[in-house]
């Protein structure tokens, strides 16, 4: 098990002790000083924040991972969650992409690459769905 950060023990058990019940347990299991390892995806991963949804949202980043980019991820089961090591010394870790645009640019292509293939995507972000005529585009263009 990896310990990444220190924790104030005395204030911790105060913050904790002022949440709801569902928050405390999952604070009690899955503490935030520690790196755990996403038994679904094998990333390694930190606590960003508890949901009183009985859910956590982690940090993958590339300080323990190699990763195209850093994010953020909402959601996720606690069971999902075990503590974990630090990755040993000779395995890759890093991050590719750590410009914003550059990390939308990859999302826009993966997401037209998905619209091109008829698969599901996002198409409010989706820019091939955007530029698709509505009826009334085409019926105005049809009676020029």
């Amino acid at each position: 098990m990896a310990i990444i950060a220190e924790l104030d023990k005395k204030a911790w058990n105060r913050w904790v002790k002022s949440r709801p019940v569902v928050v405390r347990e999952i604070c009690r299991r899955l503490p935030p000083d520690r790196l755990y390892r996403m038994k679904s995806t094998g990333q390694r991963v930190t606590l960003y924040s508890y949901s009183e949804e009985g859910s956590v949202t982690v940090n993958i980043t590339g300080e323990y991972n190699a990763i195209v980019f850093d994010r953020q991820v909402f959601g996720i089961d606690p069971n999902d969650l075990e503590e974990c090591d630090l990755p040993p010394s000779d395995e890759p870790i890093g991050t590719m992409l750590t410009e914003e645009k550059d990390v939308n640019a990859l999302i826009d292509s993966r997401i037209e690459m998905l619209h091109q293939n008829g698969e599901k995507h996002n198409h409010a972000r989706c820019r091939l769905c955007s530029a698709r005529p509505t009826s009334e585009s085409q019926s105005l263009q049809k009676s020029d």
